[in-house]
C-alpha cells in the first residue's frame, strides 16, 4: 500500500519553480530539484511524473502568478490604457525587486527552444498565443471607448505590445539598468495614444 503524500504540493511546486526559474529546464537537474523540495527521487516521480511533467505544472503556477494576471482579473470596464500601464510597470518593478536577474520563466523558455520537448514548445506557443489575444480583446476594448488610439490595428498592436514585454524581460535578464527597462516601457506605451 503507497503512502500518502506528507508534503504541500504548492510549497514543492514554488521550490521547484526556483530551482527552474534560476537554472532553465535544462541545466535544473533531477538531484536539484530534490535537493530544493526536500524530496527524495521516488516521491518526486510519483506525485508530479518526470521533470517535463513537473516542469509543465511549475510553469502553470508561474503564469498564475505573472503580471498579466493583472489583466487577466481586472474588471470589464477597466480602463484598457490603465491596464498596459500598470502591466508594463509591474514587468519594471518586477525586475528591479529580483536581484538574480532571472526575467522572466516564461521568455527564458521560449528563447530556449532548441532545448525544449514539444510538449514544452506548444505550451509556451499557447501561452504567447494566450496573451495575444487578451491584449487584442483590451486594446479592442480601449479602442472602442476612446482609452487607446485607433491608429493601428488592435492585433498588430497587441503582438508589439507582446514582443515590447518580452524584449523588457530579457534585457532584465541581462542586469540592464532600470532606466533601459524605463525607456522601453515608454516608448511602448506612447503606442497606445
Amino acid at each position: 500500500m503507497a503512502r500518502p503524500q506528507s508534503f504541500e504540493r504548492s510549497t514543492v511546486l514554488s521550490q521547484a519553480l526556483r530551482v527552474f526559474w534560476s537554472k532553465g529546464y535544462n541545466d535544473a537537474s533531477i538531484q536539484d530539484l530534490v535537493d530544493a523540495t526536500g524530496l527524495n527521487r521516488g516521491s518526486l516521480y510519483n506525485s508530479f511524473g518526470d521533470k517535463a511533467e513537473l516542469f509543465a505544472e511549475v510553469m502553470r503556477l508561474y503564469v498564475s502568478q505573472s503580471p498579466t494576471q493583472l489583466l487577466i482579473i481586472a474588471p470589464e470596464d477597466a480602463n484598457a490604457h490603465h491596464l498596459f500601464t500598470n502591466f508594463f510597470q509591474a514587468l519594471v518593478d518586477r525586475a528591479r525587486s529580483d536581484p538574480d536577474h532571472k526575467g522572466c520563466l516564461m521568455t527564458n523558455t521560449a528563447a530556449g527552444f532548441y532545448g525544449c520537448s514539444a510538449a514544452m514548445s506548444e505550451s509556451v506557443r499557447d501561452s504567447l498565443a494566450g496573451m495575444e489575444v487578451l491584449f487584442v480583446k483590451l486594446i479592442s476594448q480601449g479602442q472602442h471607448r476612446g482609452e487607446i488610439s485607433t491608429q493601428i490595428e488592435p492585433l498588430k498592436l497587441a503582438r508589439f505590445f507582446v514582443s515590447a514585454a518580452l524584449g523588457i524581460n530579457v534585457f532584465a535578464r541581462t542586469h540592464a539598468d532600470e532606466s533601459v527597462l524605463q525607456d522601453i516601457v515608454d516608448v511602448t506605451l506612447h503606442a497606445l495614444n
